[in-house]
Parts: structure tokens; sequence; C-alpha cells
């Protein structure tokens, strides 16, 4: 007997017999083949067929359903925006693990270059250079690149292709008329040594040190100084010449303005809008001594002693606070300080020291009246010094005076800073900072509790309670920390790494690097 053959769109095997009870694996797709399936003699088949079409039916209505109960609709949709918001979430911790990793990687490379840039400020010549870039790569970990040797102007080209980020700012100055600057602090040496002096200081030492920071090459540069004296030509006539307030105001508002219409003539300003532009302002003044400030320069970076956050003047997100000048050897030679350090053991005579201006002619608007109130309650504390200056003692009785008491206080004036702090940690006496709002140089790299005091104006009825109540261990470690970081807040002459000028141009660095990639070149 011939064997069955298998029909299209059906499979029998070999049951050729028993063809009547097996389904079909394919349905057909034309209206013959589906009639002779529906219809035929096959009723089980049939039937089974029509069943497996029903349930698919009833599959797909019952997959319908949620769209048309809006309930399930929008717990559907919830269950989506649920599954992408996780997914969003795991993407934002992901991206913060990288941040973090890129923020420890940063400090990691700003050590690096406080690290070159010491040494290669100490470098004078091409034979130093040599041996302090020969000596860079020792040390580092293992399996980090090491640098090569290589001749002194090799050297430096290399040097400048390391790392665009790590090198210290390239710093353009402006080569105003002498009438801006020179003129003013020859004829008058006062602006050089007083300390507002900064604005003569940062303008020389730039000059000095045109190949570490300066550049002569605009296109390449940072940053660019406008090197006004404005704090000495406003002195010049407001107290020596006696013009009066307006007048002399007026005049110096005339020279910053002078000043910009010759700097305008670059492109520079336009590219930025002045934003990486500076200006030194180093009285408590700030830049109110040029009354149109706000015009002209207001996107641009300050370097000033006043670190007063309610000033509408300052801002910490763009502007450097700076240490006021103390130009007097006796307090900023190191050598002078060893004999301090040496001589810790030696008790203090003093608790607490003050010397300056008590009761100003102008009342309680000068220190808001904090300063006569601190005389009240010190009145009767026989081992304070809270004096006013005078003729009996010279600055070398004020710098004794200084250094053997424990706590040199520091109330505000006019405004908060004040020189006795940067004086206090010279000598090293712990200064007791007494104002609210003040930002100080260097936060982001000196923790302030660690090596200072600080009382808030309405505390100060508990000034003699908190002062007794410091232990030793607890003034020892304040100038332990002391001691590390005081040479930030003096001008060295020259200038040496680790001093106030350096520091100031590591601190430029920092916002070099951290507002490089900005949509406006620096900040808005």
């Amino acid at each position: 007997m011939a064997p069955t053959p298998k029909r299209k769109g059906s499979y029998f095997g070999r049951f050729g017999a028993n063809r009547r009870f097996l389904l079909p694996i394919s349905i057909p797709h034309d209206v013959a083949s589906t009639k002779k399936l529906f219809f035929s003699k096959r009723p089980m088949a049939s039937a089974l067929t029509v069943l497996v079409a029903v349930v698919l039916l009833i599959t797909w209505i019952v997959s319908l359903l949620p769209y048309r109960d809006p309930v399930m609709r929008l717990e559907k949709e919830r269950s989506k925006v649920l599954r992408t918001l996780r997914g969003v979430n795991a993407e934002y911790h992901r991206v913060k693990a990288m941040e973090q990793e890129a923020m420890e990687r940063k400090a990691f490379l700003l050590k690096d270059l406080d690290k070159y840039e010491s040494d290669l400020i100490l470098a004078q010549n091409d034979e130093d250079v040599d041996a302090v870039v020969g000596s860079l790569g020792k040390g580092r970990e293992k399996g980090k690149s090491k640098m090569r040797a290589c001749s002194g102007a090799s050297c430096r080209r290399h040097l400048e292709r390391v790392s665009d980020d790590l090198r210290a700012p390239r710093i353009f100055v402006y080569d105003l008329p002498r009438r801006f600057n020179k003129e003013l602090s020859k004829k008058y040496k006062r602006c050089i040594t007083d300390q507002y002096g900064t604005e003569v200081l940062f303008h020389e030492e730039l000059i000095k040190n045109k190949n570490i920071y300066r550049t002569t090459e605009p296109e390449r540069a940072d940053f660019f100084l406008v090197p006004v004296y404005g704090e000495c030509f406003l002195w010049q006539y407001e107290m020596l010449k006696k013009q009066g307030h307006d007048k002399s105001f007026d005049l110096t508002n005339q020279l910053y303005l002078d000043a910009l219409n010759i700097i305008k003539q670059y492109p520079y300003w336009d590219r930025s809008g002045g934003r990486d532009h500076i200006f030194v302002f180093p009285g408590a003044r700030g830049p109110t001594i040029f009354k149109e400030w706000e015009d002209h320069i207001k996107g641009s970076i300050f370097l000033t002693p006043e670190g007063d956050r309610k000033a509408a003047y300052f801002n910490t997100w763009k502007d450097i606070v700076i240490p006021g000048l103390e130009w007097d050897q006796m307090f900023v030679d190191p050598e002078n300080r060893k004999e301090l350090e040496n001589d810790f053991n030696t008790p203090k005579k003093y608790l607490a020291f003050f010397r300056g201006t008590i009761n100003h002619r102008d009342g309680w608007a000068y220190s808001r009246g904090l300063r006569p109130r601190l005389q009240k309650l010190l009145a009767n504390e026989s081992d304070v010094i809270y004096d006013t200056k005078h003729s009996t003692c010279d600055r070398k009785c004020y710098r004794r005076e200084m250094s053997q008491s424990k706590f040199c206080l520091n109330p505000l004036g006019w405004t908060p800073w004040t020189l006795r702090f940067y004086q206090a940690l010279m000598v090293r006496c712990i200064p007791v900072m007494i104002a609210d709002d003040i930002e100080f140089p260097y936060e982001n790299e000196i923790d302030y509790s660690e090596i200072s005091l600080k009382i808030r104006e309405n505390d100060v009825d508990n000034i003699v309670k908190i002062l007794r109540g410091f232990s030793e261990e607890e003034r020892r470690k304040k100038l332990e920390a002391i001691d590390k970081v005081w040479m930030m807040f003096t001008y060295q002459r020259p200038s040496q790494p680790g001093d106030a000028f350096h520091t100031v141009m590591k601190e430029l660095a920092r916002k070099k690097l951290i507002f490089k990639n900005s949509a406006n070149r620096t900040w808005t």
C-alpha cells in the first residue's frame, strides 16, 4: 500500500489512517483552504481550530482593556515613568561618582601644581631647571609616567605641554602711562610701604616674575592686570592736598575712566566683557573709590583685603581676598620669628592685647559701638592690654606686647578687616576676630577655626569667660597650626614660594581651572 502523502499546510507524518484527529500546524491564508478547514468533515479539528482562534481573540481583547480603563492606563503610564525615573536616578549616581572621582583627581593635580610651581620659581637658570625637572618623577606612584631631564629651553617647552591646567596663570600686564602708577609710587613712598601698598606690590612683582606668571603675548594670557594705583592717587588728594571728599573721588573716578579708555582700544576687554581683567583695590572701600565701578568693571576680578560678605562690591565667587601689606621686617622676617617659636614654653605675660582707635569722633557708626563696649568689659582685667596707640609705645613696643599675649583682639572698625589679624599670626599670638560676615584669604585652603578664634558681635559680653576657658593644650594646637601657614600672609622681599604673592597667584590658577569651560570664558 502506497504511503499517505502530506497535505499542504498540514503535517500528518506516518499516521495516514488517523489524520482526521490531527491539527494543522499553519493556518491557510486563502479563502478556499479556509473553508475546507472550518467546514471539513473532521469536526474535532475544526472545533479545536475555532477554539484556538477564540482564545487568541480574547487574549487580544484583554490586552486592550488597560487602554479602555483610565485608571489602569494611568497605572501603566505611572509604571513606565517609575522605570524611567529609576534609570535616571542610577545615571545620576553614576555621574556623581564620576564627579567625586574628578574632584579627587583635581585635588591631586593641585598638589602637583603647588610642587611644580614652587620648584620652577626657585629655578633661576637652565641648570636649575634641569635639576628640578630631573627630580620631578622621583617619589611618584608606581606606574606613573616620569619626566625626563632635558635642556633648559626644551624643558620649558615640554613643561608647557605637560598640562595646560596645571601651569601657573599667564597674566598680561597693560603698559599704561606712568601717571597711572609709577609716577605716584616714585613720588609718594608711603604708597609702597603702607598697608594699602598691595596695588603697587602686585604690579611690581608681576613685572619681576615675567618668566613665571607674566606673559608679553596677550593672546596667550589667562588674565589681564590693569595697573592703576587708585588708592595712592585718592590719598594724595583727599589726605595730603586736602581737596575734600567729593573732589578727590571725582578725580579718582576720572583716573579709572581714562585707564579704561586706553585698555578698551585693545580687543581683549570686549572678548570677555572685562571678566578676566584684574583690578587691585587695597583699601577697605574696595572698588567704590571708582564711583562708576558698577557701570564699567562690575564683572572684573577684584583683589581686595575686604572680604565683607554684606558689601555689594564683594563677590566671593569671582573676587580674591588678599592679606593687607605688612612692610616691617620685624613682623615678616622668618629669622625674627624663629626666636618666638623657640620660646614656646615661656609663660605669656598678658591674656589679651589690643591697641588702636576706641572712641571715634563719629560715635556708634564706627565699629557699631563694639570697641567702646569692649573697653568697659575689659576695664577690670589686670592681665589685658586694651588701649589706644600713643607715643609711649612705638613699633617695637607694639610687637613685643603682641608676642607676650595669648590672644590678640581684632574688633571691627569701619569695616571687618584689619591688619592686626595678620600681625598676630606673624608673632604667634592667637587672633580673636570679633566681626560677623567676614571672609578671610584662602578660605578654600585654610581652616580658620584651627588658627584663630571667632566671637560673634552679639556674644562679646562673654569674651572674658571664653578666653579664660581656653586650655593650654588648645592654645598649643592653634599655635602649631599657625606655624604652618603664617608665611602665606606675608609679602616677602623678594617674593618666595609660599608667601602671600605666590599664594594669590595659586588662587588665580584655581580660578582659571574652575572657570576654564565657562560659556563666558570666566564667569557671569
